[in-house]
């Protein structure tokens, strides 16, 4: 008995949680409800579009999966539904990869996103963030902090100031990222016709890009990535491909969520907002507390388990999948005195970014990126504030993701 009839089989007459995870309800509930509710629960089962899974929530069964990534593996098993958990198209991410692969790769890409790469782009990006301010101011009080203000930010940011890249190009990574984050077709039916020619336009795009940077080398993440394709690194083309869909498309929704869901929890804690704005070197440990607090998602990239096994006592079976949350993790109070306290001194790192082998490679862009636009915004409009003090996030986005949607604002 092996595969996904074979979990189904060994899970006859188990509990399962009452919510597929892929239903609307599950994700506008995610946040104020079951990220706190399950901070303190045992592993549990529950499906996701009807495939089982074991969800781990508590912080010291996240760290469990995630510190162990030959128990539980990032490309997913060839079974019925799993082409679902295939998300980039075909164009392999470092995040798919296992074991030496994964290490190789990621040490080609580690170079891009270093300390010493920071300080040559920070300019670029405090450019492109005081640009983005301008606009803002010029169209009135009012505006969209995630439309007008998050997005428009962290693409210029990575994909102008970071990558240099062209507004065709820019065009074609947004509509990959909007797609794929969008993409919550159920397994067994066809990909949406939006999702499939955004992979083919952008690979297209990236062909381009590669051809260019043959031509006019430059010392940036893809000129890095190119180089050591053709310099013999056992970089292949698809490899090449896939990363750079990887960092240009698929990391844009993560950071404007992550910027916009700091601007949203500083607006509804005002003393908070008030402390920052007199003293700007608490920027750094509000914006740790605001990635505490708020996720860009419930849940990590899927595992998949190698072989069978416990969490906590609770059994997983080969082949399953395994979704842990960093949303709830960050509510455990094993590890966070008052959890449910917005405290901006509190000074105690999150789950957000992940641990282990997998954790975000781009996590210090993404928090330089943040701490420059945060930092700015909040000089620029000392008075920000929600349009509607008792706005909540409506979420968009496939499995697990929390991508705010809109959030009206008042720059005075």
């Amino acid at each position: 008995m092996s595969g996904l009839v074979g979990i189904e089989r060994k899970l006859s007459g188990a509990a399962f949680f009452q919510t597929d995870l892929a239903e609307e309800s599950f994700r506008q509930g995610a946040v104020d409800r079951y990220a706190i509710e399950w901070s303190t629960r045992r592993p549990f089962y529950a499906r996701r579009h009807g495939i089982p899974v074991l969800v781990c929530t508590r912080s010291k069964d996240v760290h469990e999966v995630m510190l162990n990534p030959e128990g539980f593996v990032m490309k997913a098993p060839e079974l019925p539904g799993y082409e679902k958990f295939d998300i980039f198209g075909g164009l392999e991410s470092v995040l798919q990869m296992d074991g030496d692969r994964h290490a190789r790769v990621r040490r080609l890409m580690n170079p891009a996103f270093s300390p010493a790469a920071l300080p040559k782009i920070r300019p670029a990006i405090e450019r492109i963030v005081a640009e983005r301010l301008d606009a803002i101011s010029e169209m009135g009080p009012s505006f969209d902090a995630m439309r007008d203000l998050c997005d428009h930010l962290i693409v210029g940011s990575l994909l102008d100031a970071t990558f240099d890249l062209n507004p065709e190009q820019r065009g074609a990574f947004e509509r990959v990222h909007r797609a794929i984050f969008a993409m919550n077709f159920e397994p067994g039916k066809a990909q949406p016709e939006t999702y499939t020619k955004a992979i083919a336009d952008v690979r297209l795009v990236i062909a381009d890009i590669v051809a260019d940077r043959r031509v006019n080398p430059r010392d940036d993440f893809i000129g890095k990535l190119v180089s050591a394709r053709d310099e013999g690194s056992k970089l292949d083309d698809a490899e090449l491909f896939g990363q750079i869909n990887t960092i240009c498309g698929a990391a844009l929704g993560s950071t404007a969520t992550s910027l916009a869901a700091s601007l949203y929890l500083l607006a509804r804690n005002p003393e908070a907002l008030d402390a920052v704005r007199s003293d700007p070197e608490l920027i750094d440990g509000a914006l740790e507390e605001c990635l505490r607090m708020h996720c860009p998602g419930f849940f990590f990239f899927p595992r998949f388990a190698a072989a069978d096994g416990e969490v906590a006592g609770v059994h997983y079976f080969k082949d399953m999948v395994v979704l842990a949350s960093p949303q709830s993790a960050n509510f455990d109070p094993t590890e966070y005195a008052q959890p449910e306290c917005f405290d901006i001194r509190r000074k105690a790192r999150s789950h957000t970014f992940g641990v282990g082998a997998h954790h975000c490679i781009g996590v210090l862009l993404a928090k330089l990126t943040m701490r420059i636009a945060l930092r700015a915004i909040i000089e620029r409009f000392p008075r920000i504030r929600l349009a509607d003090p008792d706005f909540r996030p409506v979420y968009s986005g496939n499995v697990g993701t929390l991508t705010i949607t809109s959030m009206p604002m008042l720059t005075h």
